[in-house]
């Protein structure tokens, strides 16, 4: 699958990599995907909705901004993980 990130969103999901939160950028987006599904599945599918077939690419087509909100929700909440602090030898 290849996606399109507005570039200061690949920045930080590459920064998140790099500082050791995430193993790799897929794992990263994955994450996001995950947070993505979850909220999805929380809140009544919009009325006006043209996608039946597939649902969920409907939905994160007309969910951008929160897919960057879950984005970086995952950024904050990897960060808040006091392990990955420790000093590694």
């Amino acid at each position: 699958m290849t996606i399109q990130l507005p570039k200061e969103l690949e920045s930080s999901i590459e920064a998140a990599v790099h500082s050791g939160r995430f193993a790799s950028f897929d794992e990263a987006m994955a994450e996001a995907a995950r947070l993505l599904l979850r909220a999805l599945a929380n809140r009544p599918q919009h009325p006006s909705a043209d996608f039946d077939d597939d649902p969920v690419i409907g939905s994160m087509r007309e969910a951008a901004d929160e897919m960057d909100e879950i984005v970086a929700d995952a950024y904050r909440k990897r960060g808040e993980e006091k392990w990955r602090d420790l000093p590694v030898e």
